[in-house]
């Protein structure tokens, strides 16, 4: 349900000025987190009432929401009805999600509810339950192949964290995913509020390090991948 949103943001939704909207609740608990205050959130949940006035104040110059957490499929009735409501005003909605539930990703496709996905694949399959705390990763696996099999516009991508991630790992998935439309790998940035700074480092992640990635990712022939900035 929704925490907070960020009422303009030029980097959230390619090509689209958008609201930011954050979705308290995560089945993760990946170590480099920086929204790490929503995975168990404790606070109060916005009364969403007060986003969509100011969706309507600012019609004509916001054309995008995007939906974001914590994970917002957590609560998929809540999830739905809130973007029938973005639709309603003609806005175009973008979806970032951990593809931990592939049912609630296709119900929402089928429904024509979604314009822009963006999912991140947080580490190798094998070692989704060290890295995330999430052990189901056929779950992972099928919302890769429904995004792959969809008709909109969608990226995964994964934050790269070399106390996490060796070399080897982020090539593995840029194989798993080399014929997505788009493969984003972003370096791990350290915030106070990242889940566990013991295990993530509170030091950036040089551009050497995703350049290397990114050298050899190209050698092998894998031509989606990119380089990002910050998530």
């Amino acid at each position: 349900m929704l925490v907070d949103f960020m009422k303009i943001s030029t980097v959230d939704y390619p090509k689209k000025i958008a609201a930011t909207c954050f979705f308290g609740g995560c089945n993760f608990s990946c170590p480099f987190c920086y929204n790490s205050q929503l995975i168990n959130f404790k606070g109060s949940f916005m009364d969403d009432s007060i986003f969509f006035e100011y969706l309507d104040k600012r019609k004509g110059i916001v054309d995008a929401v995007c939906i974001t957490g914590g994970e917002p499929t957590l609560n998929e009735e809540y999830l739905t009805e809130f973007i029938k409501k973005i639709k309603n005003r003609s806005l175009v909605v973008k979806l970032d999600t951990n593809g931990s539930r592939p049912e609630v990703l296709q119900r929402l496709l089928d429904a024509d509810l979604l314009d822009y996905v963006a999912m991140d694949v947080k580490a190798p399959l094998e070692k989704y339950p060290q890295i995330t705390g999430f052990s189901d990763v056929d779950k992972i696996r099928r919302s890769i192949e429904i995004l792959k099999n969809s008709n909109i516009d969608y990226e995964f991508r994964t934050t790269v964290n070399k106390n996490l991630h060796t070399v080897e790992d982020i090539l593995n998935i840029a194989r798993l995913l080399k014929d997505a439309k788009l493969y984003v790998i972003k370096p791990y940035k350290y915030t106070p509020e990242v889940l566990n700074e013991k295990i993530s480092g509170t030091e950036d992640l040089e551009i050497e390090y995703l350049q290397e990635i990114y050298n050899r990712a190209k050698q092998e022939g894998i031509d989606n991948i990119k380089i990002g900035g910050k998530v």
